[in-house]
């Protein structure tokens, strides 16, 4: 929906120990944070949505996940 700011798509890696709603959060805040800033392109290498899946992975494998983690954020 136009609501939508956008789709995450993972394993269970991720989900086993992120809840959706924490992982949208997580994606909303950084997404606002990221547009918001006065930082140019060249600052950051990746796309807004691929930092946000680098994050979330990072988040699953700081609770500790045991699974496979893929994440994609589009």
């Amino acid at each position: 929906t136009e609501e939508d700011e956008c789709l995450i798509l993972a394993t269970d890696g991720l989900w086993d120990v992120v809840s959706n709603d924490l992982a949208c959060e997580v994606a909303h805040k950084y997404l606002a944070k990221r547009y918001k800033s006065d930082y140019t392109s060249s600052v950051h290498k990746d796309t807004p949505a691929a930092e946000v899946a680098a994050l979330l992975t990072k988040l699953a494998l700081s609770r500790g996940s045991q699974d496979n983690i893929s994440v994609v954020v589009v």
